[in-house]
């Protein structure tokens, strides 16, 4: 026999679990937006934790927390199998608080953890603790499992039936980008030991134009996605880069920028063009100047190596 007491934190975390849910809910959903929708960021490099935030922030082992996350959310929906729903939710979001502990160490701007909506990681840090420190208070007791509901086989089948309804198409518009997201190119390790990108525009081609979510500012670089666009793309330190920038001045044609590869003393010739520095996350290297055209943000054809 359980005392009153037992039995507040026993039955307190069936009704907390909807709030555990809609958490999960909203991360699947705003996750799998930006997957479905747009390049994920680069991780900061530099840190002792790049190599493991680096795995948990590849595509697909997103793909996979986000139909995760949907079964979870129906599961503590449905209250099926609650005692061994509560153990794996302590586990799963003591995980979540230690992931953004660890991007906050390595200076992240967002958790990640909701998509494009940037998250500081120490907030999400926070908020994953109290979730911790919710579920130990509301926790099952050591006896009394004949309080658990018995299994529904028909909550079951509801269940996956609802994760198929909902999964399968999320995983598709996820996968749909994928398929048509450009590599960038070759990557290696430099002699500084950095991770180095060697850019290979033509593999871009009938595909997304992928620096855009390189770009250190991209205030503006939307417009990149709509219309015929001129895109050059630059060395700062590259003096035939310089010269064909001149010439773009000179001539000032519509719906061109300029994509600045920062190298050397990273400054160029002021210009009344748009202009888009890639990150300085990664090395980068590309034979320069080239020239792209781009229709509603894809890579149309690689016009010119200019030498």
């Amino acid at each position: 026999m359980l005392s009153n007491s037992e039995k507040t934190r026993y039955f307190g975390f069936a009704q907390f679990r909807f709030v555990i849910a809609a958490v999960l809910l909203l991360a699947a959903g705003l996750k799998a937006y930006q997957l479905a929708t747009a390049p994920l960021p680069p991780v900061v490099q530099g840190s002792m934790f790049t190599p493991l935030l680096e795995l948990l922030d590849n595509r697909y082992f997103q793909m996979v927390v986000v139909v995760g996350e949907i079964l979870f959310a129906l599961v503590l929906i449905a209250d099926l199998w609650r005692s061994w729903m509560w153990l794996l939710s302590l586990i799963g979001f003591t995980a979540f608080t230690f992931v953004s502990v660890i991007k906050g160490l390595s200076g992240e701007a967002s958790c990640g953890c909701f998509g494009t909506v940037t998250v500081n990681p120490w907030y999400t840090a926070i908020f994953d603790a109290v979730i911790v420190g919710l579920l130990l208070v509301f926790r099952p007791p050591k006896s009394g499992a004949a309080l658990a509901p018995r299994l529904n086989r028909k909550k079951v089948l509801a269940v996956l039936i609802a994760w198929f309804v909902l999964a399968v198409p999320t995983l598709f518009a996820m996968l749909s980008l994928t398929y048509s997201q450009a590599t960038l190119g070759r990557e290696y390790t430099a002699l500084d030991g950095r991770r180095t990108i060697e850019l290979e525009p033509k593999r871009w081609l009938g595909k997304e134009f992928p620096l855009i979510a390189r770009f250190t500012e991209p205030a503006g670089s939307e417009a990149l996605r709509q219309g015929t666009w001129s895109v050059l793309l630059v060395q700062s330190d590259c003096p035939a880069c310089a010269k064909k920038m001149e010439e773009w001045e000179k001539e000032k044609p519509e719906n061109v920028a300029i994509v600045v590869i920062p190298s050397g003393a990273g400054r160029i010739a002021s210009t009344s063009l748009p202009v888009f520095w890639l990150d300085k996350q990664n090395g980068w290297s590309a034979a320069t100047p080239c020239m792209l055209e781009l229709s509603e943000g894809i890579c149309m054809d690689v016009v010119a190596y200019v030498r």
